[in-house]
């Protein structure tokens, strides 16, 4: 268990793999996560690695034009991407409401979009690109 908020320097993928492990004790069936940060700040890589831990053996990619990639593991893992979404509504209508009360693990990148909609409390993961392979990672609580 890891207290809250923490943040780390990672300086290689293989760091951030480390951190995805150590997160990945924390959530549960239910656990929303917003995740944070410009293109390229590695949201996706965070997912890839955390979606493997959790049992899913397949290909993970952003849904950056799909909006929602399901990945089959210990539990469902429900990829959102709200990028290219306008307003609320467009969340709305893509049925996030009701995916949220579904057992799972909830992931969405561009989360800033749809705040209104989550639970009363999420993970928030804020990744901040500080170098070509070095990046701030934060995570916390948020209520």
């Amino acid at each position: 268990m890891i207290e809250l908020p923490v943040e780390y320097i990672s300086k290689s993928e293989e760091e951030t793999a480390s951190i995805a492990d150590n997160f990945s004790k924390e959530i549960e069936s239910g656990s929303l996560i917003a995740l944070v940060g410009e293109l390229g700040s590695g949201k996706t890589f965070f997912v890839k690695k955390l979606a493997k831990i959790l049992g899913f053996d397949g290909y993970v990619s952003s849904p950056t034009f799909t909006i929602l990639n399901i990945y089959e593991g210990e539990l469902p893992i429900f990829h959102f991407d709200f990028y290219r979404l306008k307003d609320q509504v467009d969340i709305e209508n893509i049925g996030f409401y009701d995916l949220i009360r579904e057992d799972g693990i909830f992931l969405v990148e561009w989360p800033e979009k749809a705040r209104s909609l989550f639970p009363e409390w999420y993970y928030q993961i804020t990744f901040d690109i500080l170098g070509k392979d070095t990046r701030n990672i934060k995570i916390e609580i948020i209520k």
